[in-house]
């Protein structure tokens, strides 16, 4: 397909995502969503992993980065480190009624590889997907050394791209996109601009608006739009139905370079998190002076840790460089409460569940099923004190033997690397023991 060809007419465009809309707001009316961590267990349905060729060069491990449910939650999008962007389908099976103690783990096999060069800055779902809706199932993708792309999500065909070019006539690749919420444009960030393409118009078109900072990462809701920088700050802007943006301040709390950001559902409430930073400050955008809650979790990398909250708000999930998956469960531990300045060190966290060996750096909570979708991977250096002993063959020999445990503390050195894409039932198992 054509770089050139038009991605949605605009009428059918339009009328699509009325109709979902309308159809999702009947749907919340009617279906309650299920209760989530209720048997306090996690069953594993599906997994499938990565591993680096025999012909390939040490210094590629193909880890994953990060997973993300599809909106219509058919199918989940995963982007592994030098292996692209790989598409796996939920099990029919697990559409509808609950599962048993005794079900048999099911293998993942990714339906659609792109396999892109260059490392995947960002990567999000067109907002109204629908997999009846053939032309509504994409998603983009930012990477090095390329404008944002559109790829179709039934044979990972590229559909189109965005170019943003600097005062120059350079084009630049955007550090973070997203979608606004009616799927009309996308939002990209670079390192010193905002720039807005309509989705109906790929190319070179787009509104600019200047920032101070890079935009790392971005979270939208209704018209508010936050932007994330890599000098600790967060933004808040205004949008505007022109595509403009007016500033409204800023939020200072984090000790590193923000790395994820998400709003609540109800739109009151913004959690974030940062690298090297083991706190998720939650703030509300009515009065953001300050965080009004702080939660914690292992981030000892600059990797991005993503976390994500259920779409019925009362679920905070979240992993961590120790491969523990922390969930924090409103009802049981406030986390949208105000802060106590007393209990800042105190860990309330409801559940924890030590899921992968190495880095969970992804989760992604299914749409409207029990069902949780967890990545685990990091880039594994070569030890320094492994490299001075390789030439005294029964040291490095005790050590690869698992044997001495002095230097496999710091993750990033271990010998257990685990690049896996897991789905986990959270519901009732009524046969478990």
């Amino acid at each position: 397909m054509g770089e050139t060809d038009v991605v949605i007419e605009t009428k059918s465009y339009d009328r699509t995502s009325e109709t979902i809309q309308e159809n999702s707001e009947t749907t919340k009316q009617l279906v309650q969503y299920p209760s989530l961590f209720t048997s306090k267990t996690l069953l594993e349905l599906c997994s499938s992993s990565w591993s680096r060729s025999s012909k390939a060069n040490e210094d590629v491990q193909p880890y994953l980065r990060g997973c993300k449910w599809s909106p219509d939650g058919t199918c989940c999008l995963s982007v592994v480190n030098n292996d692209g962007v790989h598409v796996a389908e939920l099990p029919k099976n697990l559409y509808f009624g609950s599962v048993s103690s005794t079900r048999t783990i099911d293998v993942l096999d990714s339906v659609i590889h792109v396999k892109e060069a260059g490392l995947v800055y960002d990567f999000c779902w067109y907002p109204f997907m629908n997999s009846a809706i053939p032309e509504s199932c994409c998603w983009i993708t930012t990477r090095q050394n390329a404008p944002v792309q559109m790829w179709d999500a039934f044979d990972g065909s590229l559909r189109c791209s965005y170019r943003g070019f600097n005062a120059v006539d350079e084009m630049e690749p955007a550090l973070s996109i997203t979608f606004n919420r009616e799927g009309s444009r996308i939002i990209a960030g670079y390192k010193k601009v905002l720039r807005t393409f309509d989705v109906e118009r790929p190319g070179r078109e787009f509104a600019e608006n200047k920032i101070s900072s890079p935009a790392s990462c971005l979270a939208v809701d209704s018209y508010l739009l936050a932007v994330g920088s890599w000098n600790t700050t967060i933004s808040l802007y205004n949008m505007t139905e022109t595509g403009t943006y007016k500033s409204i301040g800023k939020m200072h709390g984090h000790s590193g370079g923000i790395t994820h950001m998400k709003f609540t559902p109800d739109g009151l409430k913004l959690v974030s998190g940062a690298r090297k930073d083991h706190r998720l400050l939650v703030w509300d955008i009515r009065c953001y002076r300050r965080p009004l809650n702080i939660l914690s979790r292992a981030v000892n990398t600059n990797q991005r840790i993503y976390f994500d909250i259920s779409p019925c708000g009362k679920y905070l999930v979240t992993g961590g460089t120790d491969g523990i998956l922390k969930v924090w469960d409103v009802d049981q531990a406030d986390w949208r409460d105000s802060l106590d300045s007393g209990d800042i060190d105190r860990d309330n966290v409801t559940y924890k569940f030590p899921l992968h060996k190495d880095c969970c750096n992804s989760v992604s909570i299914h749409p409207c099923r029990p069902i949780l979708a967890t990545g685990s991977g990091q880039y594994h250096f070569e030890d320094p004190v492994k490299s001075i002993q390789e030439s005294e063959v029964q040291t490095d020999s005790v050590y690869r033997n698992g044997e001495h445990d002095d230097f496999s503390e710091d993750m990033r050195y271990s010998w257990k690397a685990e690049n896996s894409l897991m789905f986990w039932w959270t519901g009732d198992v009524p046969d478990l023991t």
